[in-house]
């Protein structure tokens, strides 16, 4: 599984990228995380960034971020 979180470096981007990487890590999850923070990449969903994309689909835009719950429900399909 491939998982990005897309943003130019803001608060709300290093804390998505923790607590996703917190979630692949504690539900022992096959997944490489990247923080992209590309200017040619992150102008493409300005202004809602962070983005996560998780194999190459849009899972969340915007600065409401969303739970460790969530982000595990939605990286393990449970």
């Amino acid at each position: 599984m491939k998982i990005e979180v897309i943003g130019p470096g803001c608060p709300f981007c290093k804390t998505l990228y923790k607590r996703v990487s917190e979630v692949v890590r504690e539900n022992a999850i096959d997944a490489e995380v990247e923080h992209v923070s590309d200017l040619k990449t992150c102008l493409k969903y300005m202004p809602k960034t962070p983005v996560l994309v998780v194999d190459g689909q849009v899972r969340h835009k915007g600065k409401w971020l969303p739970t460790k719950d969530k982000l595990k429900s939605w990286l393990t399909g449970t």
